[in-house]
């Protein structure tokens, strides 16, 4: 996993880095399941947060778009999924914008066409 963070915490940095004026309420980590074993995070931010309206993920106020951190990996959704999960809590714990985000009401992560695991809620 450390080389699978230090990847990812190098492009949501340089995301960051871009765009820490990031609009929004929440922020929300979409996973793709890619081609040949490929799978994909995407960074976005929401304009509100309703813990009774699972359709707040979908109201995006930024979206990196196109660029995605993308890894090839050997295993199935569930295992990805708990990777992924793992690596942003990583971040959230000691990444270069741990504080910043945190200023958000809410991070989650998920696939896009499923439930979102909230990691953080202030």
């Amino acid at each position: 996993m450390d080389k699978l963070y230090f990847e990812f915490a190098k492009w949501l940095d340089r995301i960051l880095d871009e765009n820490m004026t990031i609009e929004g309420v929440g922020i929300v980590f979409n996973l793709y399941e890619d081609v040949d074993l490929h799978w994909s995070i995407q960074l976005t931010s929401t304009s509100y947060y309703d813990e009774d309206d699972e359709d707040w993920k979908c109201d995006e106020a930024f979206t990196s778009g196109e660029d995605l951190y993308t890894w090839k990996q050997d295993t199935g959704w569930e295992e990805i999924l708990d990777i992924s999960i793992d690596v942003v809590k990583k971040y959230l714990d000691e990444g270069k914008y741990s504080k910043e985000l945190k200023n958000y009401k809410v991070i989650g992560i998920g696939f896009v066409d499923g439930d979102l695991e909230i990691l953080y809620l202030k």
